[in-house]
């Protein structure tokens, strides 16, 4: 709590002394005129001091001295190699941002045209932190956004532009799959730096793909679709496609229906009873639960399985509202508790695990409200969420030390936000990247494609899957309109591309 209040004190005099000098800079055409003091191309260009004296990208920086000038566009100011953001300047004081990677510290300020040039040098460094950063993998969007989808490096590869869920394989751990809605199966392989296409769409009846999951042996990729064409408790819903020999999974993997009903967003696997699989309907908002070890008994035992409903293979647990709501199923890593990620009504409700009876209850609403799409960090039913999508738990190594019963927060895209957002095991909602405060200011648009400092200047368009690497801490996310693949990770440590004054398309 401590450390919370220090933060909340630092940003309010951060905002001060940046109003502060915003002030100063907007009340010189009320001053006389002497106050206005020019750049001096023959006079040095001195640093006399800098506050803060340590921070990292995005950091507000204020560096005092003299003989500035008054115009921002004779002004550069470099640290650590790299250009600095300059907000506002005046003769004797420059308000900016620290640029990334700006790693050495060194401060220069760099006033006048040319051979006029005239530069000052900070005696002191300033101490340069690395932090968490929005950074991009790969894809590109061009002018006309009509770059198409492209497998290979991931300098050239391109596409990325329907909803999709992202997934590790447990089994090969750099290997980071993207199943698109209304597109094929993807493989980021982020040791090699390529993307490939292994499964097509058509390899499950050109039906809308709408979740990827893995067994705990990682044999089998269990893969959710949307269709309703066959009609009720006999339309595909889920699909097992078992790994090749060699470890892949291509279309010529064996894939088998194991569960029909109809209109299925999303499938997930119980990670400590393995065996219990857990779909849903778009149709009436149900949850069924499918003891999948039946499966296997029946096929090894070389008998017929009966994907549909009257073939008494699953039960329907409950319903979680209405007719007509989409969502997605996130189990804990404990297995104790489910998230469902109502996305086309804009909440999160909770359901816990019966371990004696082996199944999950009926659900509660703990973030947001149905139908009441907005952005609101609070807690519980006070936050407001906008298209949620997928979702990811991740270990708060706080947590941990505190000694929590539960150690994992929820990550998870807010789509029509364009951020990510966290919900905490106490059902508190905050924005942890997107909707950068400062890049925003340029065009009143809270969606970009910026990367960098997770609050000040990142944005993303339309962000909707999200995985998270462990190892490496990094979180790899799907930014749809942006036709990319974003990093959230500590800067310098993943080869992704970060530039605080990108704010095109490309």
């Amino acid at each position: 709590m401590k450390c919370k209040m220090k933060k909340v004190l630092k940003e309010w005099q951060w905002a001060l002394l940046a109003l502060f000098t915003i002030c100063i800079c907007s009340c010189k055409d009320d001053d006389d005129n002497a106050n206005v003091v020019a750049f001096d191309p023959s006079k040095p260009v001195l640093i006399s001091d800098f506050t803060p004296k340590k921070g990292g990208t995005g950091q507000r920086l204020v560096i005092y001295g003299e003989n500035f000038g008054v115009d921002k566009s004779l002004v550069n100011v470099m640290i650590g190699g790299k250009k600095a953001t300059i907000i506002n300047v005046n003769n004797n004081s420059i308000y900016c941002l620290v640029p990334s990677q700006a790693y050495d510290g060194d401060i220069k300020v760099i006033v006048g045209e040319e051979e006029n040039q005239v530069t000052g040098i900070s005696e002191s460094i300033f101490e340069y932190e690395k932090k968490m950063v929005v950074g991009t993998l790969c894809g590109y969007r061009n002018e006309y956004d009509n770059q198409g989808w492209k497998d290979g490096s991931f300098d050239i590869c391109c596409g990325f532009r329907n909803d999709g869920c992202l997934k590790f394989d447990p089994l090969y751990p750099d290997h980071l799959y993207v199943v698109y809605d209304g597109a094929d199966i993807q493989l980021l392989d982020l040791k090699n730096r390529m993307l490939s296409t292994p499964l097509n769409r058509s390899s499950f009846g050109d039906r809308r793909l709408r979740s990827l999951d893995f067994t705990n042996d990682g044999q089998y990729m269990v893969v959710a679709v949307d269709f309703d064409g066959w009609g009720t408790g006999i339309s595909p819903s889920v699909y097992f496609v078992k790994r090749n020999e060699d470890g892949s999974f291509t279309n010529n993997s064996s894939i088998q229906l194991i569960a029909s009903y109809k209109q299925c967003n999303g499938a997930a696997l119980h990670p400590i009873n393995n065996n219990e699989l857990y779909f849903n309907s778009y149709e009436r908002g149900q949850v069924f639960r499918m003891d999948v070890s039946k499966y296997f008994e029946t096929i090894n035992n070389g008998g017929n399985w009966n994907p549909d409903r009257d073939g008494g293979n699953y039960d329907e647990l409950f319903t979680i509202q209405d007719t007509g709501w989409e969502f997605q199923i996130n189990i804990h890593p404990s297995g104790n508790y489910a998230y469902i990620v109502v996305i086309n009504q804009h909440y999160i409700l909770r359901t816990d695990y019966n371990w004696e009876k082996k199944r999950f209850a009926p659900a509660y609403v703990v973030a947001g409200q149905a139908r009441s799409a907005a952005w609101e960090d609070a807690a519980g039913v006070s936050a407001r969420l906008n298209r949620p999508y997928q979702g990811v738990f991740v270990k708060n190594q706080e947590y941990v030390d505190e000694g929590r019963e539960d150690v994992y927060d929820f990550y998870f895209c807010d789509n029509k936000n364009h951020c990510i957002r966290k919900l905490s095991p106490e059902g508190i909602v905050s924005t942890y990247a997107g909707r950068g405060n400062t890049t925003s200011v340029v065009d009143n648009n809270v969606w970009g494609t910026e990367d960098g400092d997770l609050r000040e200047v990142a944005r993303f368009r339309d962000p909707s899957g999200i995985a998270y690497d462990e190892r490496d801490n990094v979180f790899y996310i799907l930014d749809v309109v942006g036709r990319k693949i974003r990093t959230i990770s500590m800067e310098g440590e993943t080869g992704t591309s970060v530039d605080l004054e990108s704010g095109n398309f490309n």
